[in-house]
């Protein structure tokens, strides 16, 4: 069953798949697909928002590189616990992000983390059905190691909204740039956030 929320982003989608399709800025869009497809680019990671009445909704997707250093199986504890504790600080939206102009208040979160049902493998030079098992989990998920997290807020003043700050390059330092897209009414377009510049504006 698809989620509410999934089912919430799937409808502001379409305004928002018209922007990135739409040449509202040369400058970022022009050389991206607004495909989820798009180029698997690490240090760079994606923010998109859409305003719909008072619901303020955000997806974040990420390489798993960015947030945890590596992208395949976890191999040890180690990097078991740094999956889980990358999914645990993306859900805290209210620490993730702030809003200037308004208050908005978190009211659902979806995360997607990649290996969410794998267990950490050991070394499996011993057993050979062991290390095939590995090599074909590893190809199974290469194509799926993105953190996709989205969030819905409830806004109480949204046509006060002026900007979406983020705290995701200091918690995150493996991302350097955020490419960041907005709908919201009478106003939309593109920008590219930085550590420096992790201010978005969209009044």
């Amino acid at each position: 069953m698809i989620s509410s929320v999934k089912v919430l982003f799937i409808t502001l989608s379409v305004p928002l798949c018209a922007l990135l399709t739409s040449s509202v800025t040369a400058q970022d869009t022009a050389s991206r697909s607004p495909q989820h497809h798009s180029p698997h680019v690490h240090g760079e990671a994606e923010l998109k928002a859409a305003l719909d009445n008072d619901q303020l909704l955000l997806e974040f997707r990420s390489p798993a590189m960015n947030l945890v250093g590596f992208e395949h199986p976890p191999r040890d504890h180690r990097q078991q616990a740094a999956l889980e504790q990358a999914e645990k600080l993306l859900s805290s939206p209210q620490a993730r992000f702030t809003f200037p102009g308004t208050a908005c208040r978190s009211i659902k979160v979806q995360i997607e983390r990649p290996y969410a049902n794998s267990r950490h493998t050991h070394d499996g030079r011993d057993n050979p059905q062991h290390e095939h098992e590995h090599e074909h989990d590893i190809e199974e998920h290469q194509q799926h190691t993105e953190f996709t997290a989205r969030y819905l807020f409830l806004c109480r003043q949204p046509e006060k909204l002026t900007g979406i700050v983020t705290d995701l390059f200091s918690v995150f330092p493996g991302i350097r740039r955020i490419q960041a897209s907005w709908v919201l009414p009478g106003s939309q377009g593109a920008a590219t956030m930085t550590p420096s510049h992790s201010r978005l504006k969209v009044d």
